[in-house]
């Protein structure tokens, strides 16, 4: 009878471990996703001899859209990345102002902003503050792999809403792109002006 019980207990204890295991691992990756996207995507700018910045602020008087979570300086292209960590699943369109956040576990929905036209305005601020073609300027946001992205009419006019796990590719599939270089010497005064500047705060 002993033993009975005590296979009862380690079967409860079992279930409940396997039912609560998925979400604490979801907690701790998402309060951790930032630095999580930070190692990989250095490993990326390494891998491919490309410059990097993290955490890069433009002075657009506090707005969240400010915010630049990343910069690879590429050999065609000036990628800016924002990080995006949801707990479910986006759907919309292009066009539209928002998009819905249907939460996991029947937690319901809410509206988002649409991340397409946060990725647009960023872009127009970041191109405008170092002079360059905005076609230059390859705004993308990176999302955690298990949101899935119902979302039509996106990553057609140069901004990209992805799965950190696509990145790689992505980078890879643009600087392949048939088009001339970026200008390497006033890409690398770019970078280093904005270095500078982010020390400075």
């Amino acid at each position: 009878m002993a033993l009975l019980i005590i296979l009862i207990i380690l079967l409860v204890l079992a279930v409940v471990f396997f039912v609560t295991f998925p979400i604490f691992k979801r907690r701790i990756f998402s309060k951790n996703y930032n630095a999580f996207c930070d190692r990989k995507i250095r490993v990326i700018a390494n891998k491919n001899q490309l410059n990097f910045l993290s955490n890069f602020k433009l002075n657009l008087y506090g707005e969240e859209d400010a915010k630049i979570d990343h910069i690879i300086f590429g050999r065609k292209y000036i990628y800016i990345l924002t990080n995006y960590y949801f707990d479910g699943d986006i759907k919309g369109t292009s066009d539209n102002n928002s998009w819905i956040l249907n939460k996991r576990g029947n937690n319901g929905s809410e509206y988002i902003d649409n991340i397409s036209n946060q990725l647009s305005r960023k872009n127009g601020v970041f191109s405008s503050k170092i002079s360059a073609n905005p076609e230059l300027i390859l705004p993308i946001a990176i999302l955690n792999n298990d949101c899935a992205i119902n979302v039509n009419g996106i990553n057609n006019n140069n901004t990209f809403v992805i799965h950190y796990s696509s990145l790689k590719k992505l980078i890879k599939n643009l600087e392949s792109r048939d088009i001339a270089d970026i200008d390497s010497e006033k890409e690398k005064n770019i970078y280093e002006n904005l270095v500078n500047e982010n020390e400075e705060r």
